[in-house]
């Protein structure tokens, strides 16, 4: 099988590094989107299958970076070589951002670190005035992640999620400007 289409060059944060996925990336991303927290917040397949890993790695991944669809998506690492802890992405067309970690791989700041150094590379690299951000309701985790990196709360608001299914969403931006509708974040626990 021929190399996968994906970024050149990794983006560094201070402890992760993104890179293209890989073969090996599948069965850590299958063990990822199979958790209950995988089903009740990311708009991934459900029952998320084998398959389904494979067609993302194999197919959807180096697609964005060949220009077929809008979203470019990293493998998240602690080291170049190292395994997949998560997966980030940017859709152009929506200027956002979106995310998963494996379960070992969390609590451990290493989003964080992974948003902090892909909001830099959509900014400086991309020139996008602002990054969003968004997640259903419920889904503290994520929230924690988009405050603790400088994101603008903007409340919640109707959302569509897998199968067209619709329903609340929190909705956050990062950007250099003073975000006038901002609101205080609500209560993380």
């Amino acid at each position: 099988m021929s190399e996968l289409a994906g970024p050149t060059l990794p983006v560094l944060g201070k402890r992760v590094v993104l890179t293209a996925l890989r073969e090996s990336d599948i069965e850590r991303t299958v063990e990822a989107c199979t958790t209950p927290d995988a089903e009740r917040f990311l708009d991934t397949p459900w029952p998320y299958e084998r398959s389904d890993a494979e067609f993302f790695i194999r197919t959807f991944a180096p697609g964005g970076w060949r220009g077929e669809h809008d979203e470019r998506v990293w493998a998240i690492r602690e080291a170049v070589d190292g395994e997949l802890c998560g997966v980030i992405s940017l859709r152009d067309g929506v200027r956002e951002v979106g995310f998963w970690l494996h379960p070992d791989a969390q609590g451990r700041g290493l989003m964080s670190d992974a948003l902090r150094a892909l909001v830099g590379h959509a900014e400086e690299c991309l020139a996008w005035q602002e990054v969003r951000w968004r997640c259903r309701v419920g889904n503290t985790a994520s929230m924690r992640v988009a405050k603790a990196t400088g994101f603008a709360y903007l409340g919640v608001r109707e959302g569509e999620w897998r199968d067209g299914e619709r329903g609340p969403e929190h909705f956050a931006v990062k950007t250099n400007r003073d975000v006038a509708e901002a609101l205080p974040w609500p209560t993380l626990e």
